[in-house]
């Protein structure tokens, strides 16, 4: 997992319990910080992130910022990551207990326009 998500994430019901906003600001600067091609090259870490997480809410999280990402490359274009891993990505999330990732990630493809 890339180091700037994994920071993110350890110990993220502590920072949230002190900052509600903790997880958008976090990803906000990450995003923030990237050009269209980063932000691109920056989705398969995410894919990996969402792949490893156990909690729903977490991945719910992870499948928004990396809807972010694709906003921020400004296209539509899937990226050879996604292609590759989407089945396992759609697997994972239907996997998890919870509706939070199902319904973030039915969003992601809908902006995908992947219907």
């Amino acid at each position: 997992m890339h180091k700037s998500i994994a920071d993110i994430l350890e110990n993220w019901i502590e920072k949230i319990n002190q900052d509600e906003f903790y997880i958008a600001n976090s990803f906000d600067v990450i995003i923030n910080a990237k050009n269209s091609s980063e932000a691109f090259e920056f989705i398969p870490y995410m894919i990996e992130a969402i792949l490893l997480s156990e909690d729903d809410f977490i991945t719910s999280q992870l499948i928004f910022y990396m809807n972010c990402l694709y906003g921020k490359a400004n296209t539509t274009e899937l990226h050879p990551s996604f292609i590759s891993k989407r089945q396992e990505l759609e697997n994972h999330i239907s996997n998890m207990s919870g509706n939070n990732s199902v319904r973030e990630y039915n969003e992601f493809k809908r902006d995908l326009r992947l219907y």
